[in-house]
C-alpha cells in the first residue's frame, strides 16, 4: 500500500489509521518499497495500492484478465486485512482466490491475539470466498503443473 507524501489519497482513512501505518507506507520510505533481494522481471506485474485491498483504485481486475489470468494466490501481511480485503475484493470480480494459510500473518489487535485473528479470518474466507492451501501445497502443484506443461511440448 502506498500513501501519497502529503496524505491526500486517503480520503476518509485518515481519520482512523493509526500513524504508523501511514509512516510504512509513504510513497518513497524503504519500508513501502519492493524489497531489493526480489527479483522482479520486466514482465512481472507490480501494482501500487492505495487502500488495504489491492483491487480497489486500481485496473489490477483488469490486466489479470488481459493476462487470461482466473486465479490469484493471497499471501502477505496482514491475514486480516490487507490480504483478507484482497481476497473479497478478488472472489468479488469473479476470480478464484487461493488463500495461503501458512503464507499470510498477522499480529495481536486490540486484545485479540494473532493465532485467533489468523484462524477466524482462515474460517470466514474459506466458508464462502476462497480455497485455503498451504505454501507446500500450492508451490507442489505450480511445479506439478510447469512439469506437465514441458512434457506436453515433447
Amino acid at each position: 500500500m502506498w500513501v501519497a507524501r502529503d496524505g491526500s489519497d486517503l480520503g476518509v482513512m485518515a481519520e482512523f489509521v493509526p500513524p504508523f501505518i501511514i509512516d510504512l507506507y509513504t510513497e518513497g520510505s524503504p519500508t513501502a518499497e519492493l524489497h531489493e533481494a526480489l527479483d522482479v522481471a520486466p514482465e512481472d506485474l507490480i501494482v501500487d495500492k492505495i487502500r488495504y485491498g489491492a483491487f480497489h483504485g486500481t485496473d489490477l481486475a483488469r490486466q489479470l484478465r488481459e493476462r487470461g489470468i482466473e486465479t490469484v494466490i493471497i499471501s502477505g501481511i496482514a491475514t486480516n486485512i490487507c490480504c483478507e480485503t484482497t481476497a473479497r475484493e478478488a472472489s468479488q470480480h469473479d476470480f478464484r482466490v487461493v488463500f495461503l494459510s501458512d503464507g499470510t500473518a498477522t499480529r495481536e489487535m486490540n486484545g485479540v491475539s494473532a493465532q485467533e485473528l489468523q484462524r477466524a479470518t482462515l474460517a470466514s474466507l474459506s466458508m464462502v470466498f476462497t480455497q485455503l492451501a498451504t505454501v507446500k501445497e500450492v508451490t507442489g502443484q505450480i511445479q506439478a503443473s510447469a512439469l506437465a506443461e514441458v512434457a506436453g511440448d515433447r
